[in-house]
């Protein structure tokens, strides 16, 4: 095979593990952001009862908005706050949201939140509900909640499954990149991909400065994002005019897998460079008489 046939493939390699790799990360590191630990961290560190949404309710906090909606007088916003911020209330959106993580990555179809899941959450904390609330919810202010809910369509909007039937394809797309079969692959993709330019050089490293080079590409690409993980955060909190912390403390573990990746995707393009360089200077060097 010509030199210039090889170059042709190593480059076509390179670029093919460049963008499987940048695609890796972001997926990667959304998934970390997914684990159990991360989303019981942001769920206890998330200020719900403060947070706004203007397409919501325009200058209400959450605690403000949740009085409106249910339309007891007896229960206030600071009575709300209390509820919002509760342990109780914490630990319900936190395992509400691993369902809904489990639904889009295995199809439990259980990803979805239901007024009886809000009954319950009230039956199993109803001491801590009145103190809270100072105000003892009653079986008609339940029913009323229950109509409310019903009438807003809240079951549909919280139901994962009917997201997934409108748009299969996007949600199939995401299931495999959010797989750990895929993030194996990538892992093997990267190993395979420069063992087989190893073989096409004629057990050379002739390859690995342009396969380095793409390793570089995306580490750096990596740190980027994981610098700019910030910015994500506003740009989401401005795409749906919210006010909260929930976005930054949903980024945080997405910018730390960030960097992670990007050291180790710089450090394997830095190896590769210096492998090739030092063949280089091997095969260039003197030759002995």
């Amino acid at each position: 095979m010509s030199h210039r046939k090889k170059t042709g493939i190593t480059i076509v390699l390179s670029i093919f593990i460049c963008l499987l790799g940048l695609l890796a990360s972001i997926f990667g590191s959304f998934r970390y952001a997914m684990r159990d630990q991360a989303i019981e961290s942001f769920t206890k560190e998330w200020e719900l009862s403060q947070m706004q949404i203007t397409k919501i309710a325009d200058r209400m906090s959450m605690a403000q908005f949740f009085v409106v909606m249910v339309m007891t007088p007896e229960i206030d916003a600071e009575g709300a706050e209390r509820l919002l911020d509760a342990q109780y209330t914490r630990e319900f959106i936190a395992d509400k949201i691993k369902t809904i993580r489990d639904d889009l990555l295995y199809e439990t179809g259980e990803g979805k939140i239901s007024f009886a899941d809000i009954t319950k959450l009230e039956e199993e904390n109803r001491e801590k509900v009145t103190a809270d609330l100072r105000y003892s919810v009653t079986a008609e202010d339940m029913e009323r909640y229950e109509i409310t809910w019903d009438n807003l369509g809240l079951e549909d909007r919280f139901t994962l499954g009917i997201y997934r039937e409108n748009h299969q394809a996007l949600f199939a797309v995401v299931r495999i990149f959010l797989s750990n079969w895929f993030l194996v692959l990538t892992t093997l993709a990267v190993i395979g991909t420069g063992a087989g330019l190893w073989f096409l050089n004629g057990h050379s490293l002739g390859g690995h400065r342009i396969y380095g080079v793409a390793l570089l590409i995306v580490g750096l690409a990596d740190c980027v994002l994981a610098a700019s993980h910030g910015l994500m955060a506003d740009g989401v909190n401005r795409f749906i005019n919210m006010r909260s912390n929930v976005m930054d403390l949903f980024f945080a573990p997405v910018g730390q897998m960030f960097s992670v990746l990007g050291a180790i995707f710089i450090l394997l393009g830095a190896v590769s460079i210096l492998l090739f360089v030092i063949e280089k200077k091997r095969s260039t060097g003197p030759r002995r008489r």
